[in-house]
């Protein structure tokens, strides 16, 4: 029988069986290489035709662009609220509800001033004052767009609604590719908003000056809470300088009880732990006093330095006071911002800045001042009474 020659294509197979395993791998790998790559240029091409015609990839465009957009607006519009909130707030709260001259301008600043483009839209400013600063607010629309919860139902607050405007006045965030979309060739864009409230009010607990004054005191030097100086940095003359009775041989209404201080060997100095003249208390707590008469170094320190800057502290005003000398227990009503103008207290004094007048005499100890409305710049949670001082939070 004639011999067979083996089939031509079959050498090459045999050539290969002979590879070592490492080249045979290689040469399979570029291989397919060779093969994917001339494969996937069509397929590829193909698949984008489709998806093209069909509109996936313009809708997928479309929502992650236009709606992209959205959400970035809205994150501008409420950084705008809350901020003219805050600011809204604060003016009112420093003006006694009646908001300023110019309530809207104040809020349209910041909410321009957190926008990209420097320009958002101002929809309404409104809340409850005490004093008719603002108008009442109106129903919201109850969408997203809305406040967080139900206005507080009593406290006063500050209300902003803001809306997104282009730099031309309009006030439609305008399509990229949303209008490529099938039936959405009449699109003309979407209006963004965005709403923020902000609350003021005294606060609940706050750090002050280590020495209290009976709410007695302060109801006297403020004629009940109607009279306040204007705040530092304010010009203001010795007649609104009160003087603070904290020992007196005098009769005076307030200052009666025991030796003629506030209480039998009692001073209203406070506990102060971390000897520096400064006590974290909170309305309506109950605090230890210190029996001491003197000045601390470091409390010298402090209203030495407050004298002559004539910087905000805040006293704790106390409406009880029970026990004597290492026993006495101060109740606190609530904060009142003071301005110190001079002293007279064993360890240090220093007469009135305001007129050079040193008024306590003998064995009287005394500190010298006005009262006035301010806000204390610190975060935290409103209550207790109302006695001058005020902090503001946003509340929805």
């Amino acid at each position: 029988m004639p011999r067979l020659n083996p089939r031509p294509e079959s050498r090459p197979a045999r050539r290969a069986l002979r590879l070592p395993v490492s080249r045979l791998a290689s040469r399979l790998a570029s291989r397919l290489r060779l093969v994917r790559r001339g494969g996937d240029e069509g397929g590829i091409a193909v698949l984008i035709c489709v998806l093209l015609a069909g509109g996936v990839l313009l809708g997928m465009g479309a929502l992650a662009v236009d709606v992209g957009q959205l959400y970035a607006e809205r994150e501008e519009l409420q950084s705008g609220a809350d901020a003219a909130a805050v600011a809204v707030a604060e003016l009112c709260a420093r003006d006694g509800g009646r908001c300023g001259t110019a309530p809207s301008a104040t809020a349209q600043r910041y909410a321009d001033a957190n926008a990209k483009d420097g320009t958002s839209g101002v929809e309404l400013v409104c809340g409850r004052t005490g004093d008719g600063g603002l108008p009442a607010c109106p129903p919201t629309s109850g969408n997203l767009a809305a406040c967080i919860g139900e206005p507080p139902a009593t406290a006063v607050y500050v209300e902003t609604r803001t809306l997104s405007r282009q730099p031309g006045g309009e006030t439609l965030l305008p399509p990229i590719l949303a209008q490529t979309l099938l039936g959405r060739d009449g699109y003309a864009g979407a209006e963004v908003r965005a709403c923020a409230r902000a609350a003021w009010g005294p606060p609940l607990r706050t750090r002050g000056l280590g020495l209290t004054i009976s709410l007695c005191e302060w109801r006297e030097a403020t004629a009940g809470g109607t009279a306040f100086a204007p705040a530092p940095p304010a010009v203001v003359t010795g007649a609104a300088e009160r003087v603070l009775y904290l020992h007196t041989t005098t009769a005076k209404t307030c200052t009666t009880r025991g030796s003629g201080g506030d209480n039998p060997g009692g001073f209203g100095w406070l506990d102060d732990p971390d000897d520096n003249c400064s006590v974290l208390v909170e309305a309506d707590g109950t605090y230890g006093g210190d029996p001491g008469a003197s000045l601390s170094r470091q409390c010298e320190r402090v209203l030495k330095d407050a004298r002559a800057r004539r910087t905000l502290t805040y006293l704790p005003i106390f409406r009880e006071v029970a026990g004597t000398g290492q026993n006495t227990r101060y109740t606190i009503e609530g904060f009142a911002p003071f301005v110190i103008t001079g002293y007279a207290l064993p360890g240090g004094s220093e007469p009135s800045e305001l007129t050079g007048v040193s008024h306590c005499k003998g064995s009287d100890k005394c500190v010298y001042g006005y009262f006035t409305r301010a806000l204390i710049p610190a975060r935290g949670t409103i209550g207790g009474p109302d006695l001058g001082a005020a902090i503001v939070t946003l509340i929805g």
